[in-house]
């Protein structure tokens, strides 16, 4: 009797940018519509963010979406924007180094 092929882990996907900005809305800018949410605005020059909001996002990431981001990922740039922190949740997912 052969044996079964080695399974490959299934890695569940990073969270879209549509996802992410409906938690963002929701926690953080409450009344905007997420789909109002340009993917490109920066939510720390803006203030719409702050460290602790980094916190409960990357936090929002590992409940949610299964995204562990070790502790050097949690940093501004990768939480600038809907689309930095997406493309952050992306390399973690497909288990590329993050910097």
């Amino acid at each position: 009797m052969a044996a079964d092929p080695p399974s490959t882990p299934v890695v569940p996907p990073a969270p879209s940018e549509a996802d992410i900005a409906g938690f963002v809305v929701e926690r953080f800018l409450p009344g905007v519509d997420a789909g109002d949410l340009d993917p490109e605005y920066d939510l720390l020059t803006t203030a719409v963010i702050d460290s602790l909001a980094v916190l409960h996002i990357a936090a929002w990431l590992t409940d949610e979406h299964g995204v562990e981001l070790p502790d050097e990922e949690l940093v501004a740039r990768n939480f600038r924007t809907v689309r930095a922190i997406r493309t952050t949740a992306g390399r973690a997912t497909a288990g590329e180094e993050l910097s």
